[in-house]
């Protein structure tokens, strides 16, 4: 938005939780002259007030409650079934936060069974973060409202939302594919992206909770071990590199009711040091 706003010669402007978002994800908007508007709350804070004052200015809100947004989000699984030679996966795995990728990605499967693009539907499952699972818990209490959770905690900062605006889309979307929603720990978000980068992918901590909870649903048996399963992942490693350094040099932690709590890096990898000397050197790569 604020490259194509730069270009155009528009006014961007980005709303922002004061320092709940890792700098990474504005680095572009700053270079590209978008003006960053840290709110002195958390993001469903900043949701509420972009909203209120879209409806009583001239700014154009283009968050996920936009539905032109949602019809471009929908490409995502539209190319992903193209990937998939039109055969559809058993499942396809995504992170909610916003829910905006949940509602896109059901409207894009209903559309594309009616046009006979496929000829079934992929259950989809929506993985949020233990601290910020509004929509989790609406799905296992198998209720129709959603209650805000009013202070959301993750490291998982893009999914860091407690107030979810596209929750009713979502929820369609879950009961048309017969869908599930799981939540995952901060340990198990942590140790599933090194897992991912161990294998050459990089994604921020939200993506990592894609694969957290495929390791759950599997574990209880939901997802059975020869499906065929679609795991998303929304987000550069780049966006947060700082959580991918603290976790590989063991000084990853998070803040619940007022507690430090750490992040056991089991799969860290951490930097070795040597001498400056060729025996030392062969010694530690063990050679």
């Amino acid at each position: 938005m604020a490259a194509y706003a730069a270009r155009a010669g528009l006014k961007a402007f980005v709303f922002i939780p004061a320092d709940q978002i890792a700098y990474g994800k504005l680095s572009q908007s700053l270079e590209y002259s978008a003006r960053v508007i840290e709110i002195e709350g958390n993001f469903d804070d900043s949701m509420r007030l972009v909203r209120e004052l879209a409806e009583e200015t001239d700014l154009y809100l283009l968050n996920s409650i936009n539905p032109f947004r949602l019809e471009g989000q929908k490409t995502i699984v539209i190319e992903m079934m193209e990937q998939c030679e039109w055969e559809p996966p058993d499942w396809v795995v995504l992170p909610g936060g916003n829910l905006g990728n949940t509602s896109a990605f059901g409207k894009a499967l209903n559309e594309m069974i009616n046009l006979r693009f496929i000829n079934r539907l992929p259950r989809l499952a929506v993985i949020q973060a233990e601290g910020a699972a509004p929509f989790y818990e609406l799905f296992r209490s198998n209720g129709h409202i959603l209650r805000s959770v009013s202070e959301p905690i993750t490291l998982a900062t893009a999914i860091r939302i407690g107030d979810p605006v596209s929750w009713e889309k979502a929820i369609r979307a879950i009961d048309h594919t017969n869908g599930v929603v799981e939540s995952v720990s901060e340990q198990e978000i942590a140790d599933a992206k090194a897992v991912i980068g161990s294998d050459g992918i990089g994604c921020e901590p939200a993506s990592a909770a894609t694969l957290a909870g495929i390791k759950r649903l599997v574990t209880a048996g939901m997802i059975d071990k020869s499906d065929k399963v679609v795991g998303v992942l929304t987000g550069n490693l780049l966006k947060d590199p700082n959580y991918t350094i603290g976790y590989h040099t063991g000084e990853l932690k998070f803040e619940e009711s007022g507690v430090q709590q750490s992040i056991e890096g089991s799969l860290a990898n951490k930097p070795l040091r040597a001498a400056a000397k060729k025996d030392e050197i062969r010694r530690v790569l063990e050679i």
